[in-house]
């Protein structure tokens, strides 16, 4: 699943980010802070999941996630990204003209699409931007996109597991097929341009 987002990139959200977590899942239950993973930088690069341990929920602790050997070929890691659309196959060297947050899998879970509008709509209000989910060809201002997912974003976080929960009984996990794209045109432009050559600074860090 992939959403695109356009506005001011002069904006910065690096301090902001900080706390989508929070508004994506929770701060707090049970006297428990929420447990998520994440990288960051300055220049809308934001890529964060939800750990999804008993120890933050106990109802992932009984979830049957169907783990074999590789977690993140199932629903229980599903990473949120969030980077300028041209970055990752260039490594970092171009940006392209919109931002883009994509997913692991292609359909996601309740709890993971609800953080990942709240996600889009805290990033679309910082920048003064719209939203696009069909890959550009429309664009939605971050009221339009509110009203359309109202039923989603009304739910709570204990709401969005409970669904999810039932969700997993019958979705399969199937990657994102913008990835292999991705991929293969990282491989290319790399082909073509060289790896990224590091400063004495970064080499030594």
């Amino acid at each position: 699943m992939r959403l695109y987002i356009k506005g001011n990139y002069e904006a910065n959200i690096y301090q902001a980010s900080m706390e989508y977590p929070w508004k994506m899942w929770f701060k707090e239950r049970k006297g428990v802070k929420v447990g998520f993973s994440y990288a960051c930088d300055d220049d809308f690069y934001f890529s964060v999941s939800l750990d999804k341990f008993s120890s933050n929920d106990e109802r992932w602790g009984m979830a049957d996630f169907r783990i074999g050997k590789d977690s993140w070929a199932t629903f229980k890691r599903e990473n949120l990204n969030l980077n300028f659309e041209d970055s990752y196959e260039s490594d970092g060297r171009e940006k392209g003209d919109y931002l883009r947050i994509i997913t692991t899998h292609k359909d996601i879970l309740a709890v993971d699409k609800r953080a990942l509008c709240i996600m889009a709509i805290e990033v679309a209000s910082a920048i003064d931007g719209q939203i696009s989910e069909d890959d550009t060809e429309t664009w939605l201002s971050v009221e339009e996109f509110k009203t359309k997912h109202k039923d989603l974003l009304n739910l709570t976080y204990d709401e969005a597991v409970d669904i999810s929960l039932e969700e997993m009984k019958v979705m399969k996990a199937i990657d994102e097929p913008l990835w292999e794209e991705l991929d293969r045109k990282r491989e290319e432009y790399i082909r073509i341009h060289g790896e990224v050559e590091l400063d004495d600074d970064e080499e030594g860090e």
